[in-house]
């Protein structure tokens, strides 16, 4: 009888292991990289300087992150709040790497420049999400007035079937970024994958027309829109990314003008706001055009 019992217990532990090993595997892992600055006080140590340039890069990291996690969900802002969704991904940020730079402008200021490489599952953070928002629900927290979260019928389901690639195309999503929304959506896996990979959509067209959004909303470089559309919030191709970057149409001298018109306003020196669209993308020419004209 003990001997039955022993092989029995070997028998669940196996089956248990071949249960959760797979979802190890699925496990989707991308690195985020983001630059934090800070600029050191009379009073202040470099050590203090350092610390807080890395909490500015994973912030920033934690913005890109919580940023595809809204865009993706589902949940009613008065259910998890956007800077909720940013606080709570920051908590899945697994730091690989952290370079440290310093430098001393015309002025004496230090500054000092943190590097930072963090790894995260957005898939996984979208999914534990969307945990928070049912317990939230089911614990009595009810959405205000305008914001009922939706219930769809089965009907209405198919529907949603039917013009997840309108809204693709209506969003200028990347194929990531469509792959995420079918998940938000409640596709499994498999189907995510199928339906986007077998979409018929133009992804340079939509690459294209992400990049008009950004120079519409904001002053970027052509190098600095093509660094955007690679990046994990938006997951275009490096081709797809090329693509936009050759053929956007832009008055470059007037995107370096207008953003060294933003620093200048912020009271930097010339020489900080020179270095700075250096560092952005912009051409020695369009740099020199900007700060010959703020």
């Amino acid at each position: 009888m003990f001997k039955c019992k022993k092989i029995l217990c070997h028998i669940l532990l196996s089956a248990a292991i071949l249960f959760f090993v797979p979802q190890f595997s699925e496990a989707k892992m991308e690195s985020y990289i983001a630059v934090g600055e800070y600029t050191l006080s009379d009073n202040e140590t470099l050590q203090q300087g350092e610390d807080n340039a890395v909490k500015e890069a994973l912030r920033n990291i934690s913005e890109q992150l919580g940023v595809i996690v809204a865009s993706n969900t589902k949940v009613e802002n008065s259910v998890v709040t956007r800077d909720e969704i940013i606080t709570f991904s920051s908590s899945f940020l697994k730091v690989q790497n952290k370079v440290i730079k310093r430098s001393i402008d015309a002025d004496g200021d230090i500054h000092v420049f943190a590097h930072v490489t963090a790894n995260a599952d957005p898939d996984l953070v979208l999914s534990e999400l969307n945990q928070l928002a049912i317990q939230r629900l089911s614990g009595g927290h009810q959405p205000s007035a305008g914001h009922q979260p939706t219930v769809n019928t089965p009907t209405q389901n198919q529907g949603i079937a039917q013009t997840v690639e309108e809204y693709a195309v209506q969003k200028h999503l990347s194929k990531k970024g469509f792959f995420r929304y079918l998940l938000s959506m409640g596709y499994p896996r498999d189907k995510a994958t199928n339906t986007s990979e077998h979409a018929a959509i133009d992804w340079n067209n939509n690459a294209l027309e992400r990049a008009k959004e950004y120079l519409s909303q904001g002053y970027y470089a052509k190098k600095g829109i093509y660094t955007q559309l690679l990046s994990p919030n938006e997951g275009f191709t490096r081709e797809e990314a090329f693509y936009a970057m050759t053929n956007v149409y832009a008055d470059w001298n007037n995107q370096a003008l207008g953003k060294a018109r933003q620093y200048s306003q912020m009271g930097w020196t010339a020489n900080k706001i020179s270095q700075r669209l250096s560092i952005e993308g912009f051409s020695k020419e369009e740099v020199q055009f900007a700060m010959s004209h703020i």
